[in-house]
C-alpha cells in the first residue's frame, strides 16, 4: 500500500539552509532536543545527514514530518560490503500521527534506494510496532551493560593492560577512533561504516555530550575523556559524579566509544575501566552480545545486563543481497516465498549454496520451503536472529520443520552481528 499525501502538505526532497535548520529542529525536537541554536552541532549534523538527503513535508504552519537516507558501505558476514540506504531522522509532529506522512517519506526512501541501485534499507527503530509493516525487521542484537566493578571484579588472569593506555587530545581520538574502527568493522557483519565527518564529534567541546545523546550513544556526564593505544584500540568515556558530604566518591563512567582492533586490546580497555579511582560502576550502552566481557570478571553476575534490538532491515533487491554474503558451507536448494507489503520483493526465489557461496534466482510458480514476510527475511539474513524462533512464532511457514535450522546452520557467522554506531 502507497500513500498519497493531502493536498495540504508539501514534500521537499533536498533542503536551503534555512529548511534545514528546521529540518533539523523538528526531528531532534521530536526526541526533545532541537539543536539548531547551536552553530557546532547544525555543522556537524550537515555533515553527516547531508541536506540534499533530506525530506520534510510541511503545511501551511511549517515541518510536521522529517526523514532521510544515507548513502552508506554494510559490513556482511565474510566481510563483504554492499550500499545501504541508512533510514534515519523520521519524526512525525504529534497531532498529525496516523495520516500517512511517515509511510509516505518511507516510500519516498525505498523508491529512491532502487533508482539508486541499493539493495537494502535499514533503520534503528524507536518503536517496534511501526517498522514491520514498512518490511524491515531485527536483524542485530547488542547488551546495554551496568556493572558494579568492584563486585564484579577485573580477573587477574584476564588478558589485556591497563598500563598500555594514553590519554589522547581531540584530533589524535579522531584519528585513533578511525583506524582502529576500520580494522575492527571489517570482521563485524551488521556494521554501517560512518563518514568521516562523523568522528568530528571528538573534536567538539569536551563538554558537550550533544552528538552523542542524538546518536543513541550515551547521556551527558562530566567532560569527555579520550584514551587508546595506539594502532589498537580506543576509547571515550564521561564521568558521572556523585559525591557529597554525606558519602565517599562513587563515579559512574559512561562508556561512549570502546572500539579494539583484538581481544587483547579489548580487555586492555576493560581491564582500565575497572580500575578508575571514585569509580564505582561502569554503564556502557552498547556491548556485543559475545563479548567476553562476563568470561575476564570475577563474578558476572554483577553485570546488569539488558539485550536489546539493534539494526532493522529491510530488503529491497533480494537475490543481490543473498549472493553478497558468505554462507556457512553447502546447501543443494532453499525456495522462498516472500510477500512485501509495498510490493518491491514480492515473489518466490531459490538459493543454492556451494562452499560459502549463493546463486539465487527468481522462480516464479516454484513450490516454496519457506514463506515469509520481507521483513522476517531482513531479520534472518545476518545469521543473528534465528529462523527457528521465528517459525515457532508462526511467521515463517515451512514444508518440512528442518528447514530454518538448515536456514540457521548457512546463516549464522562467526561473529555475531552487532553495529556499534547509529547514521
Amino acid at each position: 500500500m502507497r500513500t498519497t499525501l493531502n493536498s495540504e502538505y508539501t514534500m521537499a526532497e533536498g533542503l536551503t539552509d534555512e529548511q534545514y535548520g528546521q529540518w533539523l529542529d523538528a526531528w531532534q525536537g521530536a526526541f526533545g532536543s532541537p539543536p539548531s541554536g547551536d552553530p557546532g552541532l547544525v555543522s556537524y549534523f550537515r555533515g553527516t545527514h547531508p541536506p540534499d538527503r533530506c525530506l520534510m513535508i510541511s503545511d501551511e504552519r511549517g515541518p510536521v514530518a522529517t526523514n532521510t537516507s544515507v548513502n552508506r558501505d554494510f559490513v556482511l558476514p565474510g566481510g563483504g560490503t554492499v550500499p545501504l540506504a541508512g533510514c534515519t531522522g523520521g519524526s512525525c509532529h504529534q497531532t498529525l500521527r496516523r495520516k500517512g506522512l511517515m509511510r509516505a517519506t518511507l516510500d519516498r526512501l525505498h523508491d529512491r534506494a532502487i533508482e539508486e541501485d541499493v539493495p537494502l534499507a535499514a533503520g534503528g527503530v524507536s518503536e517496534w510496532p511501526i517498522y514491520r509493516r514498512f518490511g524491515y525487521g531485527p536483524a542485530t542484537w547488542y547488551d546495554s551493560v551496568e556493572i558494579d566493578i568492584h563486585r564484579a571484579g577485573f580477573r587477574d588472569d584476564a588478558p589485556g593492560d591497563a598500563g598500555n593506555l594514553t590519554r589522547l587530545d581531540g584530533p589524535e581520538a579522531r584519528s585513533l577512533a578511525m583506524s582502529v574502527y576500520a580494522q575492527a568493522s571489517s570482521n563485524t557483519p551488521g556494521e554501517v561504516i560512518p563518514p568521516d565527518a562523523a568522528w568530528d564529534r571528538l573534536l567538539l567541546d569536551p563538554e558537550d555530550a550533544g552528538p552523542e545523546s542524538m546518536m543513541a550513544l550515551g547521556m551527558p556526564g562530566g567532560p569527555l575523556h579520550r584514551v587508546g593505544i595506539e594502532g589498537r584500540a580506543f576509547l571515550s568515556y564521561r564521568l558521572l559524579q556523585d559525591w557529597t558530604d554525606q558519602q565517599a566518591p562513587r563515579y559512574t563512567a559512561l562508556v561512549i566509544d570502546l572500539i579494539a582492533a583484538d581481544t587483547e586490546a579489548e580487555a586492555s580497555l576493560w581491564r582500565y575501566l575497572f580500575s578508575l579511582d571514585m569509580v564505582a560502576e561502569v554503564h556502557a550502552w552498547r556491548v556485543p552480545q559475545d563479548s567476553p566481557l562476563r568470561w575476564w570478571v570475577r563474578d558476572a553476575r554483577w553485570i546488569r545486563t539488558v539485550p536489546k534490538d539493534g539494526l532493522w532491515l529491510r530488503p529491497l533487491d533480494i537475490p543481490r543481497l543473498l549472493e553478497a554474503r558468505q554462507w556457512q558451507g553447502s546447501h543443494p536448494g532453499i525456495s522462498l516465498k516472500i510477500h512485501d507489503p509495498q510490493g518491491y520483493t514480492t515473489g518466490t526465489y531459490r538459493m543454492e549454496v556451494v562452499d560459502g557461496k549463493a546463486r539465487c534466482d527468481r522462480t516464479p510458480g516454484a513450490v516454496p520451503d519457506l514463506v515469509m514476510e520481507v521483513g522476517t527475511l531482513g531479520s534472518i539474513y545476518l545469521g543473528g536472529t534465528s529462523a527457528v524462533g521465528w517459525a515457532r512464532a508462526g511467521a515463517i511457514r515451512c514444508a518440512s520443520p528442518e528447514l530454518p535450522a538448515q536456514w540457521d546452520m548457512l546463516a549464522t557467522p562467526p561473529r555475531a552481528p552487532f553495529i556499534s554506531y547509529w547514521f
